[in-house]
């Protein structure tokens, strides 16, 4: 089924930066990319440690509370044929559609569309990419330059590399992986954070052909594959088109459901929730292919992380006298292309003396504990 075939098209208009803290998620554009200087001062202990939240939120921002998410969560409902069958019905039967059926099918569409995503991250061609990423955080703006590589075919290797300026500092992260192991190192104001995730202890592909099997936890760590699994599990999702720099798009949103809400402030021990914890998450998914390589339908090549609506004095609450979302997070994707398949020398990470956290028993208990509840499969 088009997906485009329950929705109007939209067209998003530009902001400036100063303005997005403030702006609604429906407003924003896409595609523009206007940004201001950065103020030139030393950051503070206090900003360094929203910075590091910040960046997180980029790779996976969520995975600790996934666990949690897949021991609470009900079963997912099974997707009828009925919606398949409609496909042959006349159009005008979608006006007849109420208003809940309209959301259900913009629901359906959205998760159908970022599997073919998550597929083609994962089992499509190599390509590479520049990255971008700006945060609003502490009423400053800072920007962050790196680069994404990847190998697909299911090999799971990429290496996403990612430089940050905050006043006189820089704070780097890389994360890398071979196939086998997934590393993950943060350097905040010269103080190294270094994880690794064995991937070799995560299901893979089931005997049989993969194309008609769910994507395995193995080729869901890390990167753009880890957030959009993210999207999937703790977000209730909607879908939209819009034009990017004059080209079309699919707008995945996502809005943080109630019952990950819930998990996340019990976990944190917190009534009131926290200022650079996003709640709402929207991508843009190249609709067709770049004209001169013929490559990139499917990709994503925007994501927006969106705050809590606030209130005047910046407290984020139910009051009557509520503000605009804030833009909290902007990463981007551009100069995306084919590129031939590198060798796995080049995704090899090599630990220069610095101690590291093992993360993989942390993934086996996310990935347990779903199995436990969906009851589909057995442990291999």
């Amino acid at each position: 089924m088009k997906i485009d075939r329950y929705i109007r098209t939209m067209v998003f208009k530009g902001v400036k930066p100063d303005e997005r803290c403030g702006e609604s998620p429906d407003n924003l554009v896409l595609g523009t990319n206007v940004r201001k200087p950065m103020q030139r001062r030393q950051a503070s202990p206090a900003r360094i440690l929203l910075l590091i939240t910040a960046i997180a939120i980029g790779v996976g921002y969520l995975r600790s509370n996934r666990l949690l998410r897949a021991q609470q969560a009900s079963p997912a409902t099974a997707v009828s044929r009925q919606d398949d069958q409609q496909e042959s019905l006349p159009t005008k039967a979608e006006e007849r559609d109420s208003e809940a059926n309209r959301v259900a099918k913009s629901r359906s569409d959205a998760k159908r569309l970022l599997q073919l995503v998550l597929r083609q991250l994962v089992s499509g061609p190599a390509f590479d990419a520049k990255v971008r990423e700006i945060v609003w955080t502490t009423g400053r703006e800072v920007i962050g330059v790196g680069t994404y590589e990847q190998a697909g075919g299911n090999t799971g290797r990429f290496n996403l590399q990612l430089t940050m300026h905050d006043g006189k500092g820089k704070h780097r992260l890389q994360q890398i992986s071979d196939g086998r192991l997934v590393w993950t190192r943060s350097e905040i104001s010269e103080a190294i954070k270094l994880t690794r995730v064995e991937l070799g202890k995560l299901p893979g592909w089931e005997p049989g052909s993969s194309v008609q099997q769910t994507i395995p936890p193995r080729l869901r760590v890390g990167a753009w594959a880890e957030m959009l699994t993210t999207l999937e599990q703790d977000f209730d999702l909607s879908i939209k088109t819009a034009t990017l720099k004059e080209k079309p798009v699919f707008v995945i949103s996502g809005e943080l459901s109630q019952e990950a809400r819930n998990t996340i402030l019990s976990k944190a021990r917190r009534t009131d929730w926290p200022p650079l914890y996003p709640t709402q998450m929207r991508i843009a998914v190249n609709a067709e292919a770049d004209e001169e390589t013929n490559f990139g339908r499917y990709l994503p090549v925007r994501i927006e992380f969106w705050s809590d609506p606030l209130t005047e004095n910046g407290d984020q609450t139910q009051a009557v006298h509520e503000t605009k979302r804030r833009l909290i997070t902007l990463v981007e994707l551009y100069s995306i292309r084919p590129i031939t398949t590198p060798s796995a020398e080049r995704f090899r990470f090599d630990n220069v003396n610095v101690d590291f956290t093992n993360e993989t028993d942390r993934y086996l208990e996310i990935h347990d504990a779903q199995m436990t509840q969906n009851g589909t499969a057995a442990r291999r």
